[in-house]
């Protein structure tokens, strides 16, 4: 094995590899991840100089065509081998922030140069997590991602685990899938380099909802929940654009999903994100009374709620536990009388509020909500009665409703 592992990573090897590399680098000009690999080999060939003149040629290369992703990956490996170049993430979040004007001013600079003289437009790309923090802000957040390296094959988050990191790609693939509850796979997505993943859980504090393999070598950078949460701590606007990511990628997903809203197009889906507002309730917090008007309509982000009643002799009756995607709160919309439950909390929870305007406008114009709606109103008042012992049959049956 000795001998085997000796050639394998032997002195003759290493340069027959990098002259190869080199090679490829030389044909392939656009392949700015081959400089990458170079720099990779020379470092583990001992020779940390012309590595890092590897990592910083292509650090510049994606800096210049706009790929934030692979730029800061770059980055994280050039500051592993020599920390003083803490301006690099600087530099960079100034380039992104600026991105617009940049990208104007080098188009107004092409349109007075001959056809081969000219400059190109910066292409950064929109990155919905990124995409309103600050230069400082952003520099905080590269400064906490971390980088980590899967072979292809490798699993990277697995169905069923808590999820605690939000994942971009910045070489490679990835396959998104579930297992069934017959033990089949069911293929979710292919996902390539600047995508996202595992940002449901990380929001909403739930388990993974699918597992994720890299089809080929992949590098991914990944921030995880107490790296945000210390950013946070030092800059509170970020918890904003947080928010503001969360609404864009997760509740659209939610709505997306939801038996409530899934008939919305996603232009609809996309009016209808800003109009939600969120709000947190501790444990004991009483969300919604019995007997009070209704204004609002709340989907669940995360943690868990009670809807219980009273029966004729005052004591409380449970009536459901809902938890992260349920929606409570449309009976007394849609009836227009007084609620006929009440909502506590029973662990840290973040509700998401509709207003009752803004609901209605949205059944009014939507009969397959309207007709959701009306099955979903009639199955909760039948809970309710029955709950009371009001009857033992469904109350559609014996004409109660």
């Amino acid at each position: 094995m000795s001998k085997v592992f000796g050639k394998l990573f032997s002195p003759g090897k290493l340069e027959k590899d990098l002259a190869e590399l080199q090679r490829k680098a030389a044909q392939e000009p656009n392949n700015y991840y081959l400089l990458v690999k170079i720099g990779d080999l020379l470092e583990k060939m001992g020779r940390r100089q012309e590595a890092l003149k590897a990592y910083r040629q292509a650090s510049a290369k994606y800096t210049q065509k706009g790929f934030l992703v692979q730029a800061i990956a770059v980055n994280k490996l050039i500051l592993r081998l020599d920390p003083t170049q803490q301006e690099i993430h600087d530099h960079l979040a100034q380039l992104y922030v600026q991105r617009d004007r940049l990208a104007a001013e080098l188009e107004a600079r092409d349109k007075g140069l001959s056809s081969d003289y000219k400059i190109g437009k910066i292409h950064w790309p929109f990155i919905p997590l990124f995409a309103d923090l600050s230069k400082e802000e952003l520099t905080r957040v590269m400064d906490k991602i971390e980088i980590k390296q899967f072979p292809a094959g490798a699993t990277i988050c697995r169905e069923g685990e808590v999820g605690e990191a939000i994942f971009i790609i910045s070489h490679g693939q990835v396959e998104v899938f579930r297992v069934n509850n017959q033990g089949n796979k069911i293929h979710l997505a292919f996902l390539q380099e600047g995508d996202f993943f595992g940002e449901f859980a990380f929001f909403t504090n739930s388990r993974r909802r699918a597992s994720v393999v890299a089809k080929v070598d992949t590098e991914i950078l990944e921030i995880s929940k107490e790296a945000m949460e210390e950013v946070v701590k030092e800059f509170p606007p970020v918890a904003q654009v947080l928010l503001k990511f969360y609404k864009e990628r997760i509740l659209d997903t939610l709505l997306a999903t939801s038996t409530l809203f899934r008939s919305l197009s996603k232009e609809e889906r996309k009016q209808l994100l800003p109009k939600f507002t969120l709000e947190e309730y501790p444990p004991g917090a009483i969300v919604l009374e019995e007997g009070t008007a209704g204004d609002s309509l709340f989907i669940i982000k995360k943690g868990e709620v009670e809807v219980y009643t009273r029966n004729p002799q005052g004591g409380l009756v449970g009536l459901a536990k809902l938890k992260e995607g349920d929606f409570f709160g449309e009976i007394a919309l849609l009836t227009g009388r007084p609620r006929n439950a009440s909502v506590r909390v029973l662990q840290p929870t973040e509700l998401l509020r509709l207003a009752k305007e803004d609901f209605i406008k949205i059944v009014e114009t939507h009969s397959q909500i309207r007709e959701f709606l009306r099955e979903t109103l009639l199955l909760r008042l039948e809970d309710k009665l029955r709950a009371q012992g009001v009857f033992q049959e469904s109350p559609r049956k014996e004409g109660l409703i």
